[in-house]
């Protein structure tokens, strides 16, 4: 919307160069006036027409009207309102309505010139061609720069439908490998454990010695310690720090960002409750949503921690060029305000081109 701001101021400085030349003639002046009102409530409407074929055409049509009736100097003006026009809508339209734009006003500027105004034909002439090779070329260009960005981004597309769609099949992958291994542990270490612990207490029926009941503790011990595991392999949930680094792998697998994630020594030890792995996973999470909102590069840098006093920290940061200042919103205020309720604290700086959310949290334990 900038650029079209930008373009108006210079097209009302054009208007109003052409006015002041038509003010010392009356005529020209009322004339030049009235139709420049008209030309620019047309070009008001520029952004908000989809068809802007006809908008272009009208305001071309209109300049030219005009340019029957006023005088030289300020038929100049209106020469390079034209050019302006022409160079606006090659960036705007098709290649085959440009042609439409272009053909009809260059033959109809060319006679205006030649028949009204008397311009040497053969210097005229050349100008007009050169003029409308250069946009003509123009035209294909932004054409092409199009269709490679559609290109693009339909590739960039169809690499997240792809990406999702392999890390979708890891997951399954994995779990039909963690359920198959609990299955096997189950079925087969599972009932040779249950065997042997029945065969010990047969023989401690038989024979009573206690070596045979120290037998049985440790065949019971290891026969709930291979239940246990084949639970943990059935789980689906992750915990610890290993669920958050999953949970990233997610989100980058689900947007248009790359995660760059930096564990310092001791993080990966770190164990850390549900709360505190929900927690964690939405700063990181809140902190991805801004750098898509924000940042040009698409890049974000994520560094956990350890801090002196044994919290664990996260540290994120994103590219930042806009001058405007990031205000907090309401996920910000959020995070904050639950970090704030288990003894932890989260800030945001801006500096350097970068926007960096800083936080750390206390955690229940460290193993050793």
């Amino acid at each position: 919307m900038r650029s079209y701001y930008i373009k108006f101021l210079l097209f009302l400085l054009l208007m109003t160069g052409a006015i002041s030349a038509a003010y010392p003639h009356t005529v020209s002046f009322i004339i030049l006036l009235f139709f420049s009102t008209c030309i620019l409530g047309l070009y008001f409407l520029l952004p908000i027409i989809k068809k802007k074929i006809f908008i272009y055409l009208s305001i071309l049509f209109l300049i030219q009207l005009v340019a029957l009736a006023v005088e030289k100097e300020v038929f100049l003006f209106l020469a390079i309102l034209v050019l302006f026009i022409l160079m606006e809508s090659s960036q705007a339209v098709s290649i085959k309505a440009f042609r439409v734009i272009l053909l009809s006003t260059i033959i109809i500027h060319y006679f205006i010139s030649i028949l009204v105004f008397h311009y040497p034909i053969t210097l005229y002439g050349c100008a007009a061609l050169t003029v409308v090779i250069l946009l003509f070329l123009l035209n294909e260009s932004k054409q092409e720069y199009l269709q490679i960005k559609d290109t693009y981004e339909s590739l960039l597309q169809e690499y997240r439908i792809q990406k999702r769609q392999a890390f979708q099949n890891e997951s399954t992958a994995r779990m039909e490998e963690r359920n198959m291994i609990a299955r096997e542990m189950h079925d087969s270490v599972g009932h040779k454990l249950t065997a042997l612990l029945m065969q010990i207490e047969l023989l401690s029926i038989q024979e009573k010695k206690e070596s045979y009941a120290m037998l049985q503790n440790m065949a019971s011990e290891s026969l709930e310690e291979t239940r246990k595991a084949v639970r943990i392999l059935q789980a689906e949930e992750m915990q610890g720090i290993s669920s958050v680094i999953h949970l990233i792998k997610k989100l980058e697998s689900e947007n248009a960002v790359h995660v760059h994630l930096t564990t310092k020594q001791g993080v990966l030890r770190m164990r850390i409750s549900n709360m505190q792995s929900a927690i964690l996973y939405r700063i990181i999470q809140e902190g991805i949503t801004n750098a898509m909102k924000y940042s040009s590069s698409k890049e974000v840098f994520i560094t956990l921690g350890v801090s002196p006093i044994r919290h664990l920290t996260i540290e994120m940061k994103n590219a930042y060029l806009h001058k405007h200042p990031i205000y907090d919103g309401f996920g910000l205020k959020n995070m904050k305000k639950r970090l704030e309720e288990i003894g932890g604290k989260l800030n945001t700086f801006q500096i350097e081109n970068q926007f960096i959310l800083q936080g750390n949290m206390p955690v229940e334990e460290i193993e050793k």
